[in-house]
């Protein structure tokens, strides 16, 4: 799957950057302002090095923390250290330790072409800040998730009843998620955030109206005889 492949290629980026032994990196803002010294954002260099293998390529704050997550649930040995205030330096213990999790993506590579997974790659959307959204999908959902991108989903569930699934994805929010949405029409709702929700009520309402049928110029009943006054 190509959502697969790009995970790997998030997670050997992410080995990377634990297993650096100069340059010390914290969970950060995704922006290179808060680069000093041999400190930097791990978020940012994540990203960076994403895009080039492809301008279309990014990652979330929690994408990383939920790699980290599990990264320490395959045995990854993490400094427990602190620098800098409250930020938390982030690296391997032992730099020589083995991250099982990368045997299964040692075809990809990052550091010359792209690779082959990006041709697949659905167009991302534009940039905006990124928020959790809830969507429950009727029908087709991995035609649903290429339209957004093949955003990474965080949650999932499925209504056997109904036959429905619903998944939690991060999505940068921007007026051209909301004409993708629309564009689905009932094969998508959004359960939440809320402030979505209203988004697309006001524009389905905008749209109510301008195709609203027009009965002021309806046709007035006709009063007595049709024929009188033609004979």
């Amino acid at each position: 799957m190509i959502q697969n492949d790009l995970q790997r290629l998030r997670w050997m980026i992410l080995d990377e950057a634990l297993r650096d032994p100069e340059v010390e990196y914290f969970m950060g803002e995704r922006t290179k302002t808060n680069e000093t010294g041999n400190t930097r954002s791990l978020i940012y260099f994540v990203n960076s090095r994403l895009k080039a293998v492809n301008r279309n390529f990014r990652c979330s704050k929690r994408m990383l923390q939920n790699d980290l997550a599990y990264f320490v649930q395959k045995g990854a040995p993490l400094e427990q250290r602190f620098r800098r205030g409250h930020k938390r330096i982030l690296r391997y213990q032992n730099l020589d330790w083995k991250n099982p999790l990368l045997k299964a993506a040692s075809f990809l590579r990052y550091d010359g072409q792209p690779v082959e997974i990006v041709d697949s790659v659905a167009p991302s959307l534009p940039e905006g800040p990124i928020a959790p959204v809830t969507l429950r999908i009727s029908k087709e959902e991995e035609a649903v998730r290429a339209k957004l991108g093949n955003p990474e989903i965080q949650q999932r569930s499925t209504d056997a009843k109904t036959k429905s699934v619903t998944i939690q994805v991060e999505l940068p929010m921007s007026d051209a998620l909301l004409k993708v949405i629309l564009s689905m029409g009932a094969d998508v709702e959004v359960l939440a955030p809320e402030g979505l929700r209203e988004d697309l009520r006001q524009a389905i309402n905008a749209l109510q109206k301008l195709y609203k049928k027009d009965t002021s110029a309806s046709k007035k009943p006709v009063q007595g005889d049709l024929f009188e006054g033609l004979f």
